[in-house]
């Protein structure tokens, strides 16, 4: 490779990384001269493999089940994690008044049902008249709409699953009175989305209908092989990136949503490999397992390994270990991982117009017998708190006693976030020569540490 394909190469590699920090400020001349010479490149050698870029497994839809009418749930047929199938019964609201009113329908079509036929007799018999004969035809056709009504009102009180998937979540429990508030959350699993953040250095090259392979982060799953469905047509400015979706099957669920992963696109030769091997299984439930090539670097050296480490509860525990170990390891990267761990649920005034008035609002809600109230100041301005809740349920039942005091409150759903943190470290030793190091040191708790394979090229673009 000529040195201005070796300088494309490593351009390509650098600007592929999504989690990197960048440190250096290029010098603009500089990398339009870079560029120019990575486009001469690959005119000349052809493009460059896209490497493994880090994705999301999540569920095809996350729906959080309601009811069209308001009542009191009577029953809950399922818990969390439950299968649920398309149009099954999952709740019901109590239906007594319904109940009675389609039988008081039922009644009323069957009396005439018998007026018909005594109206039909007597119009042969001549003893009728023809529009007396078809006001009882008429009474038949609306009683049968009455029932049909009485049907479909009693129909309202059954909270069916709109899709085949499990239960991800249970808001509510029997008796409890059913407005807005959502019963059930539910996640469709089969097929998954696959969500990926890829650098723009790459657009054009993926496209929709190729195939790649994915890789969890966790757990023994093989020969999982995604489409691509969705490539985005606008480019993100500000971080240099454009989204692409893939899908991916998965037959009884056997793959939950939510795990992190990384994507390895086919090239030509893999995506030819995979349409033969689809149509030789085209009879068959067989599983198909492409041929899968490694795509190697340059640089690549059998003694270098990266691997990452975590997850660590505090950053300068984990800063401390790496320093004790900088003789023993090429280069490292720290990074932050947030997750969303649950939510709390704010009960809440809307916005006043200044402290004045919240602390005169809270006053007269003192006296109609509100109790634990707070006023709040924030840069978007100052309300009332009248609780935070962990319990969706117990949240809107302080609602509920609020507004029975004559005040308008809402209730406000807040993220609960968990911070841990990671690092990637290039060593030039085995994974057991790095576990053993970790371990002398003495300083984490190593039954809960995860080794984790990682890209090299993260690492050695020179971006730390």
């Amino acid at each position: 490779m000529t040195k201005n394909g070796m300088r494309c190469w490593r351009l390509a590699e650098c600007l592929n990384s999504n989690k990197m920090m960048i440190t250096i400020k290029f010098n603009k001349l500089i990398l339009i001269s870079s560029l120019l010479a990575c486009s001469s490149a690959l005119a000349e050698h052809g493009p460059v493999p896209v490497p493994e870029i880090d994705c999301l497994i999540e569920p095809n839809m996350m729906i959080e089940l309601s009811s069209s009418v308001s009542g009191v749930l009577e029953t809950i047929s399922v818990d969390r994690s439950d299968t649920v199938k398309k149009n099954q019964i999952v709740a019901t609201l109590k239906s007594d008044v319904e109940q009675v009113r389609l039988q008081a329908s039922q009644e009323n079509l069957d009396v005439s049902k018998v007026e018909q036929r005594r109206a039909i007799n007597l119009y042969k018999d001549h003893v009728i008249t023809l529009s007396e004969k078809e006001q009882s035809d008429h009474e038949v056709a609306i009683y049968k709409l009455e029932v049909e009504q009485a049907l479909a009102n009693l129909e309202l009180k059954n909270i069916r699953s709109p899709i085949d998937g499990v239960v991800a979540d249970r808001y509510l429990m029997p008796g409890e009175f059913i407005e807005e508030n959502p019963i059930l959350k539910l996640a469709q699993l089969d097929p998954l989305r696959v969500e990926v953040v890829a650098p723009v250095t790459y657009f054009g090259r993926v496209k929709k209908g190729m195939h790649a392979q994915i890789k969890t982060e966790f757990g023994s799953f093989e020969n999982l092989i995604a489409e691509v469905v969705v490539v985005d047509k606008v480019i993100d400015a500000a971080s240099g990136t454009f989204g692409i979706r893939l899908e991916l099957q998965n037959k009884d669920n056997q793959v939950p949503g939510g795990l992190k992963c990384a994507v390895r696109f086919f090239d030509e030769h893999e995506e030819a490999e995979y349409a033969k091997l689809r149509s030789d299984h085209s009879k068959t439930p067989a599983v198909i397992t492409p041929v899968i090539t490694e795509q190697s670097s340059p640089d690549d050296n059998e003694n270098t390994i990266c691997r990452r480490l975590g997850p660590f509860k505090q950053k300068a525990k984990l800063e401390a270990l790496m320093n004790v170990l900088e003789n023993e390891i090429s280069a490292y990267e720290i990074y932050d991982d947030v997750i969303k761990t649950s939510e709390s649920y704010l009960v809440t005034t809307d916005t006043l117009a200044s402290r004045e008035a919240a602390q005169a609002l809270a006053a007269k809600m003192k006296q109609a017998g509100a109790r634990d109230i707070a006023i709040r100041t924030q840069s978007s301005g100052v309300s009332i708190s009248l609780g935070v809740f962990t319990n969706r349920q117990s949240a809107y039942k302080r609602l509920a006693q609020i507004k029975k005091l004559g005040y308008d409150c809402k209730v406000v759903a807040q993220p609960m976030n968990k911070t841990t943190y990671w690092v990637e470290v290039i060593a030039n030793t085995s994974e057991d020569a790095l576990s053993e190091l970790v371990t002398a040191s003495g300083m984490v708790d190593t039954n809960k540490l995860l080794y984790q394979s990682c890209s090299t090229e993260i690492l050695a673009s020179g971006s730390l």
